[in-house]
């Protein structure tokens, strides 16, 4: 997964927020001159945006995900590559967040145990988003297109509610299950 990830690493142009990456996929960046990288961190020390060391080739900032919609503009970067440990938790931020200001494509990656494909795939198809799987050995690695996507304010309101009661259902289920 990381070799097919690299290589659309080399390819990439533009800004592009790195989500929970790992080290071998910073590297990556660091030998592409062409993308300004924002790194995001789902629990950062203070909130707000911190200025990082700078790495050879760009220079990386820290923003939480809670303040993503805030800061970055609609429509103002190319590429989201995230790891989905990061925004499990923040799923219903998350994605109207990554449409809303993402013109070409997210990368989402994680284990094929962590992440619930059927529930990411209905969740994005609510925005017009093409959704393309690879699967790996142990891993899994989603593309979404977003480069036809629309939004409106009004159905959002109305997906957080729905997210909202849904993710109160399942957290009654697990206590009653348990």
């Amino acid at each position: 997964m990381y070799k097919y990830l690299l290589e659309i690493i080399k390819k990439m142009e533009g800004n592009v927020i790195g989500i929970g990456m790992d080290q071998k996929l910073l590297s990556g960046f660091n030998k592409n001159k062409k993308v300004n990288v924002y790194t995001i961190n789902s629990a950062p020390t203070n909130f707000g945006i911190i200025p990082t060391k700078k790495r050879k080739t760009n220079t990386g900032k820290i923003i939480s995900i809670k303040k993503l919609y805030k800061y970055f503009k609609k429509r103002s970067n190319d590429y989201i590559i995230c790891n989905y440990k990061e925004v499990d938790a923040y799923l219903k931020y998350y994605i109207r967040d990554s449409v809303y200001i993402n013109k070409k494509a997210i990368y989402l990656y994680g284990s094929k145990e962590d992440i619930d494909v059927d529930l990411l795939i209905k969740r994005y198809k609510r925005y017009n988003v093409s959704v393309d799987i690879k699967e790996f050995k142990e891993n899994i690695l989603l593309i979404l297109d977003t480069s036809n996507t629309k939004f409106s304010k009004i159905k959002n309101k109305f997906y957080y509610i729905s997210d909202t009661a849904y993710n109160f259902i399942d957290f009654i289920s697990n206590i009653l299950v348990s």
